[in-house]
């Protein structure tokens, strides 16, 4: 079923108008059980609902009535017949927050049709009042995720008008938070579920409303502000207990896992890419920035085997090369592979797979071979084969930076 009324802001009120759909919704519902003609009016006493569809659209001057008065009325046989689009039988006024919504009439003598009317006014109201709660419910989160992206689109002008909205909405600004850019890699999921669909596919507005869902319940403090971000990213600005690099990761990391465990059932994974904390509303979209980078860098070095969690912090190498002009970079490169032959180096695949091994196990022979299951003098052959084509000794701490460099820009670039 679809949306059950129509919400306008007025002076910053809510006003109601109950739509055909929900309306004609109640009336096929009813129409039957109680076998009697029902007609739904709105709060301009036009019918848009009713048994009688040639009678939907028209004026009701019984329903214009009781919207005057806030009163029921009773209307004969002898009254109808004075009135314009009426027919005998009871209309009592909807109410939700103490407001008139519209009129709900049953067709009949009063006499005959009044218990009906009672008991259909109730389910009307409490059917409004539940969606109303949850159409509230619905704008305020719509809200909060515009705000977070206001924040990444620095869409706003005044500052201090910004930062109280933002109070507004429950948050409280002066509280440090980083940002979290999730990646989900897989989007076509099923739902497991027992029974006959089983690992039926979702929509894809299910599948995101789903993802949302379970990405809220882990960052469960209200203080965390969270929006989904195109079709396969969601943004988290994440409010830790403390900032402290070595706390936070471990919040991240056990967070990760409750988010694994949550996804699992839809067969999805997801990757998050983490920011460095700065101050203030500037801070938090450079945070962002890098959140977004650091999976964009890993992603590019090793197609499809992104970790779970990718911390910006821990590429700063990386992210200083990612942001520096192309033009600096290129330079970079040429000068260093300058000599005849060096590019062979580049396209070598065991070459490549040994330095990198060399670099990680901290310019250790013995580690370099343990990790590439080789033996330490077939280790010492590559690396000195390395320099014979750069004219760079791997082993000389300084020639082992600019490799380092080499490499690190070419995989951000």
């Amino acid at each position: 079923m679809g949306r059950i009324y129509t919400v306008k802001v007025y002076e910053e009120n809510l006003i109601v108008e109950i739509t055909h759909e929900y309306a004609q919704s109640i009336v096929e519902k009813t129409k039957n059980l109680l076998g009697k003609n029902i007609n739904i009016m709105n709060s301009l006493g036009i019918i848009v609902g009713s048994k009688d569809k040639s009678r939907i659209d028209t004026f009701h001057e019984g329903a214009a009535e009781v919207i005057k008065t806030g009163k029921e009325i009773e209307i004969t046989s002898k009254q109808a017949s004075e009135l314009e689009g009426v027919k005998p039988g009871v209309n009592l006024p909807i109410y939700l927050n103490d407001n008139i919504v519209g009129v709900v009439g049953i067709t009949g003598e009063p006499d005959e049709v009044r218990p009906y009317g009672q008991l259909l006014k109730i389910s009307v109201e409490a059917m409004l009042k539940q969606f109303f709660l949850s159409e509230q419910l619905r704008m305020e989160q719509n809200a909060k995720e515009l705000y977070v992206h206001d924040i990444i689109n620095w869409n706003f002008e005044d500052t201090n008008v910004f930062l109280t909205k933002g109070e507004v909405l429950g948050y409280d600004l002066s509280l440090p938070r980083l940002a979290l850019n999730i990646k989900v890699n897989n989007l076509v999921i099923k739902e497991k579920s027992k029974g006959l669909y089983d690992n039926q596919e979702l929509t894809a507005q299910e599948k995101r409303e789903k993802i949302l869902d379970c990405i809220k319940k882990v960052f469960d403090n209200p203080q965390n502000m969270i929006s989904h971000n195109g079709s396969n990213y969601y943004i988290v600005f994440f409010a830790p207990q403390k900032i402290h690099v070595k706390t936070v990761k471990q919040q991240i990391k056990e967070i990760a896992d409750k988010l694994s465990k949550k996804l699992e059932k839809y067969s999805v994974k997801f990757c998050i890419g983490v920011g460095s904390y700065y101050p203030g509303l500037a801070g938090l979209r450079k945070s962002y920035k890098e959140a977004v980078k650091a999976i964009q860098i890993v992603e590019r070095k090793s197609p499809g085997q992104l970790p779970q969690i990718i911390f910006a912090q821990d590429l700063s190498l990386e992210m200083m090369l990612a942001a520096a002009p192309d033009e600096i970079i290129n330079i970079y490169k040429s000068q260093l592979l300058a000599k005849e032959g060096a590019k062979d180096f580049l396209s070598d695949e065991k070459l490549i797979n040994t330095i990198k091994a060399f670099f990680s196990a901290n310019l250790n022979i013995s580690k370099s071979a343990t990790k590439l299951n080789v033996t330490r003098n077939t280790v010492n052959a590559r690396l000195d084969k390395i320099k014979t084509l750069t004219g760079l000794s791997p082993k000389d701490f300084n020639d082992a930076v600019k490799l380092m460099v080499l490499l690190k820009a070419i995989d951000v670039k």
